[in-house]
């Protein structure tokens, strides 16, 4: 016999020992309750790492949410306005996110109806409105945070070596103080002379001029309600390359940041149920294959 038809002979067996001991090993083959519970083991631990990254997502908006609009501009990547609030001449009179602090969420309401109240003034002189940035709202809550320190102008912010134009003032409302600057049109209309940086008497009429002149198209409001209504805006001629957006572009963008920040924890809630809906499958399917298991003992076990 060569050596060829020995391994064969080998090979013959071996295949043949193999079949014989499959047919005397008992049946394996899963019931369909350790399927299910199987099943519900991987719906529980799948829900588990989803809620511990929602709970981590929820922490990280959390401190956002504290830190108010400085939250927001890092949340939008605008690293201009951040720069600006970072490097603010008066940066140590800024209180984050604080209740009454310019850089509140929950002051932006007033500073936007600002925006909307000049723009509604320079409408009526066939003006175009002004448009948002992230870095002049930055720069005006910087401002009016400041002013309502130091009681006069700032003076804290220059682009490209030029300084804005700022309206400060303290109103009881965003339209008072649009009335109130645009009430310096009669003193402007008497003496036209005075709508001139270098003229003597510009700062009679520097509020009207600021909220209408031509030349500006961009701005940023802000107001700290701490005590009384400090209203600022600010004005410049250019965005350079930075997002514009309209008034109502600017209340959707915070309404949109708001809602993601309570959509954290209706995300936990809801992850909260489905798990514990999936732990009482888990259960159900656990007392079910114990109690399979049980069955089966008893019906093996041997007679006494």
């Amino acid at each position: 016999m060569n050596k060829r038809n020995s391994k064969k002979i080998i090979v013959s067996l071996f295949t043949a020992l193999l079949l014989t001991l499959a047919l005397l090993v008992p049946s394996v083959a899963k019931t369909d309750a350790e399927r299910e519970l199987e099943a519900a083991n991987a719906e529980v631990i799948a829900l588990e790492q989803q809620l511990a990254d929602a709970k981590t997502a929820q922490a990280t908006a959390q401190t956002q949410s504290r830190k108010g609009m400085y939250g927001f501009f890092e949340a939008n990547g605008s690293t201009g306005a951040l720069k600006a609030l970072d490097n603010a001449k008066y940066k140590n009179l800024i209180a984050y996110g604080t209740a009454g602090d310019a850089t509140s969420l929950d002051n932006l309401d007033a500073a936007l109806d600002l925006l909307d109240a000049v723009n509604d003034k320079r409408a009526g002189q066939g003006l175009a409105p002004l448009v948002v940035t992230d870095t002049m709202m930055a720069m005006a809550e910087a401002d009016a945070d400041a002013y309502y320190d130091l009681r006069t102008t700032p003076k804290q912010f220059t682009i490209d070596g030029n300084k804005i134009a700022e309206n400060l003032g303290t109103f009881a409302n965003a339209k008072t103080a649009a009335d109130s600057w645009y009430a310096e049109k009669a003193i402007a209309d008497e003496h036209p002379e005075y709508m001139d940086y270098a003229n003597a008497n510009w700062s009679k009429v520097g509020h009207y001029f600021n909220m209408t002149r031509e030349k500006y198209t961009v701005t940023g409001a802000a107001v700290n309600t701490r005590l009384g209504n400090k209203f600022c805006q600010v004005y410049y001629s250019t965005a350079g390359n930075e997002p514009t957006y309209t008034v109502a572009q600017y209340r959707q963008r915070i309404a949109d940041y708001k809602a993601s920040l309570t959509q954290k924890q209706q995300d936990i809630t809801a992850l909260e149920a489905a798990l514990q809906t999936a732990k009482t499958r888990q259960a159900t399917a656990q007392r079910i294959v114990e109690a399979e298991q049980s069955s089966a003992a008893d019906t093996t076990a041997p007679n006494a």
